[in-house]
């Protein structure tokens, strides 16, 4: 027991170890009771530097034994003295005889209760440094202050701070006995067991044992009262000053419960309503009604089916259901869901700012239900997703729905009253303050490289803000990446040309096959979030309105491929493609990764941190692309220890999936290699090469996001000063010109190989649209036709790389040849055009760098 300094006994000191029975009964209930245990540090560094005041919202005797014995059990400071709480019922049978004569005593002396404050009680026990707990909403408190004009909690710790250079910080702390969010109204059962956000002491008890696992100690920002009245008006009354704090923590509080209830819940029918009703909508309707009564009703009626067919319908008993059936399916498909608990941390304290939007990379659909899974995990409110109008097939539409899902069409076009509708259902979403959930790239990544940025919903997001529905957007830019993506057999025949096939509950029921394979592990990285009225500070005031979202969504994007993980087997089928694609030895595998780990870390890649050990990692990958049967071991004929593995010709696609997860990384590298060995002098002339560069840049900005904190001229210096550091060129004063050194002649091939998929993709789509010119060939039969000619070309030998017939790479190559090639030939004003500035022209040039590398 903590002895105090004088020796009053008074019933707001509670630090006793129960009897061993009542311990251990104590130890089973609070063992269950979670807390953030990103905050423990913070607690035990501000207990060092001062005094800790845990601040609750209301008192209540079963809080305060949580608060007590939850922090005790992990050894950080823990409340002892509780602000007007009279302890007298938890007492040890001793001390309680002792406190009651002490009071008997002190009403006989003075006919009043003995009293904290006068006896100096609270003021030894502050200069101990003992925490204390503090109610900021006391009835009973309130009224001995305001009529008997007794000392006000707060008021005596602001006076002590102004005597004491030691900082006193009150921590605002709630705890949760359940995750379901506060609605609006009330029941009857609210009067009878209290509210739910002061619920009663029956209601704690029932809800402690029935949820017991979901009982959660939560830490706001904490207040350092010494720097708190730094800044405060010299004119500011004490009263004034009480307030001012109590509401700043009681703000604090309600905002951290809001993280992780989120919003109180409006009713679909009342979302239903604000937004049917909405000025903009009403007008619309009436406006393409022409006041005609019958048509008004038809649009009326269609208005509230759109949002029927958009809006989630949450409830958090299916969040919970669900959740039971991934916890199992992760688990028997999966290795692990790799986070970074820091990286969580800051994002709940970003939460404080406003709505999050998180942006996820979008590989799989599997991305919707981890990324939820692993923010509830984590105690936060799981927003509410943009999901494809693909995915509302019964039952699945269903389930998401109620897990938070709403349904956005992938085409807003000639459906004006529909877009109405959806923008003002996203707007009422953000009023209330709901996360939200989109995917930057519209839809799945089908070859493992991020899409390029889309924009529309975004839009609808930023209009939402610009028009004051929320204070802030607090964006929160996400890579979820797979060691193996569920999808990657359909992926890859629709890279091969096969058209899509719609989701439907067939599919779901074909899925078991799944439940049978293993999939690696899933890695999930935040970046840091940003305010987007801080980053919209920080633009050119001058840009346009469209140009200035454009802006926001490529920084996104960018983001999210900063952050996006090296993981193992990205690292060892990047290398394998790059110059092992008939197979390999594990020490000629070795020696390409560590090239590719170097480079990858002087662009500070994030890299996993089993790549410390590359032997380790190596061996992880070839077993699990062994049971893949993307490759197949050859065991030495001679009894060496050394096999060969060799790559199915077959699998080499999903190789190619896995290392455009990382390819950006090394598309600067592969680019300027390529510039530098195309040339057929040892020595090289750098303002070709850089033309060369240049020229890949402009073919491929479709397909990479570059960093446009650089010009094209420092992207090249920067990565010609690495490989001169390197030892694969040396820079020769006398002429200005690079030599290729006979490293380089080794290593280089193998880094220009990484950018020759893309190469190939390009030159072949252009010849096909060559050869097709008169025939008029466009769209879908065009596409066609690439992808047929594609397959011939790599059968017979004519490109090496069986990830060069690529859908998605043809569409992107279509794309720049009709906007950039074909568009300049058909406006050219000149009599004669640059043969590189023609179709022709664009054919030699790639097919001369084709033949560069693996």
């Amino acid at each position: 027991m903590n002895k105090l300094i004088n020796n009053d006994n008074f019933p707001y000191f509670f630090d006793y170890k129960p009897g061993f029975l009542l311990w251990w009964f104590f130890y089973r209930l609070v063992k269950r009771v979670k807390l953030d245990e990103n905050f423990t540090e913070s607690l035990k560094s501000m207990q060092k530097e001062g005094t800790i005041v845990f601040a609750v919202k209301y008192k209540g005797l079963i809080d305060f034994l949580l608060y007590h014995f939850a922090l005790k059990m992990r050894g950080l400071p823990y409340p002892r003295v509780a602000f007007g709480m009279d302890l007298s019922l938890i007492l040890p049978a001793l001390m309680l005889i002792k406190v009651t004569l002490s009071r008997i005593s002190s009403f006989f002396r003075t006919g009043r209760d003995q009293n904290p404050f006068d006896s100096r009680f609270y003021e030894n026990a502050l200069r101990r440094k003992t925490p204390f707990l503090v109610s900021l909403l006391d009835p009973e408190g309130f009224l001995k202050s305001f009529i008997n004009s007794e000392t006000d909690n707060l008021h005596f710790l602001i006076e002590q701070q102004k005597k004491s250079a030691t900082p006193i910080f009150i921590v605002p702390q709630l705890i949760l006995f359940k995750r379901s969010p506060e609605t609006e109204g009330f029941r009857l059962r609210d009067l009878l067991f209290g509210f739910k956000d002061n619920p009663g002491i029956i209601r704690k008890i029932i809800l402690f044992f029935r949820h017991p696992r979901s009982t959660f100690i939560d830490f706001a920002e904490p207040v350092n009262l010494m720097n708190y009245f730094e800044n405060r008006p010299e004119e500011e009354t004490a009263d004034q000053a009480i307030l001012e704090l109590k509401d700043e923590l009681i703000r604090r509080i309600d905002n951290q419960k809001r993280i992780i209830l989120g919003p109180i819940m409006k009713s679909r029918q009342q979302l239903k309503e604000i937004v049917l009703k909405d000025k903009g909508i009403t007008a619309l309707i009436d406006r393409v009604s022409n006041n005609n009564a019958k048509k008004k009703r038809e649009k009326r009626k269609k208005a509230g089916e759109y949002f029927e067919e958009i809006a989630a319908d949450y409830n958090i008993s299916y969040v919970r259901t669900f959740r039971v059936i991934l916890k199992w399916l992760w688990k028997k498909i999966f290795n692990g869901i790799d986070t970074v608990p820091s990286e969580l941390s800051v994002i709940r304290e970003w939460a404080r700012k406003g709505p999050l939007i998180y942006v996820p990379s979008h590989k799989s659909h599997v991305d919707y239900l981890v990324l939820n899974d692993v923010l509830y995990d984590f105690n936060m409110h799981i927003p509410r997703i943009a999901a494809g109008q693909n995915l509302s097939f019964w039952p699945m539409g269903y389930i998401f729905r109620k897990c938070g899902a709403f349904f956005i069409r992938r085409s807003f076009q000639g459906a004006k009253l529909y877009s109405e509708v959806f923008s003002r259902y996203i707007k009422a979403l953000l009023q209330d303050g709901h996360p939200i959930q989109f995917y930057i790239e519209g839809g799945r990544s089908r070859n493992g490289k991020l899409v390029q940025p889309k924009t529309g919903f975004l839009y609808i997001i930023m209009e939402a803000y610009e028009q004051g529905y929320c204070n802030d957007l607090i964006f929160v830019p996400t890579s979820v990446l797979y060691d193996r993506v569920v999808e990657e057999g359909s992926y890859l025949k629709e890279l091969g040309g096969a058209q899509k096939e719609s989701e439907n509950f067939r599919q779901i029921i074909k899925a078991r096959r799944f439940l049978k394979s293993s999939y690696g592990r899933i890695y999930i990285r935040f970046d840091k979030p940003f305010s987007i009225k801080e980053w919209e500070e920080l633009q050119n005031t001058g840009t346009s309105r469209d140009a200035h979202r454009d802006l926001l969504a490529v920084s996104i994007a960018r983001s999210i491929n900063n952050i996006t993980l090296i993981t193992p087997l990205a690292i060892v089928s990047t290398a394998i493609l790059s110059s092992h694609r008939k197979g390999f030895y594990k020490p000629e595998l070795r020696k390409t990764i560590e090239l590719l780990i170097d480079l990858a870390k002087r662009v500070r890649a994030p890299l996993f941190k089993e790549l410390a050990d590359v032997d380790r990692s190596i061996n992880e990958s070839v077993t699990l692309l062994k049971e893949q049967e993307v490759i197949e071991q050859v065991d030495d004929q001679q009894g060496g220890e050394n096999p060969f593995f060799y790559i199915q010709e077959d699998k080499k696609l999903e190789l190619e999936y896995y290392k455009n997860t990382i390819i950006h990384f090394f598309i600067d590298y592969s680019f300027v290699a390529m510039s530098l060995l195309s040339q057929s002098d040892e020595d090289t002339n750098p303002g070709v090469a850089l033309s060369v560069f240049n020229f890949l840049s402009n073919t491929f900005a479709n397909e990479f996001l570059f960093d446009s904190a650089m010009k094209p001229a420092e992207r090249f210096n920067s990565v010609t000063e690495i490989y001169i550091e390197k030892g694969f060129i040396s820079a020769i004063r006398e002429t200005g010109r690079f030599r290729i050194t006979r490293a380089g002649f080794d290593r280089l091939p193998l880094i220009s190989a990484l950018a020759k998929t893309y190469v190939e993709s390009y030159w072949t789509a252009a010849n096909v649209i060559m050869k097709e010119r008169d025939q008029k060939l466009s769209g879908e039969n065009l596409l066609k036709e690439i992808i047929s000619t594609g397959n011939k070309y790599y059968n017979s030998g004519v490109i090496d790389h069986i990830g060069s017939v690529s859908r998605v790479n043809f569409q992107n190559a279509i794309t720049h040849i009709n906007k950039n090639i074909l568009a300049a030939e058909r406006n050219r004003t000149e009599i004669i055009i640059p043969e590189e500035n023609t179709l022709a022209g664009f054919i030699k040039r790639l097919h001369s760098l084709g033949k560069i590398g693996g």
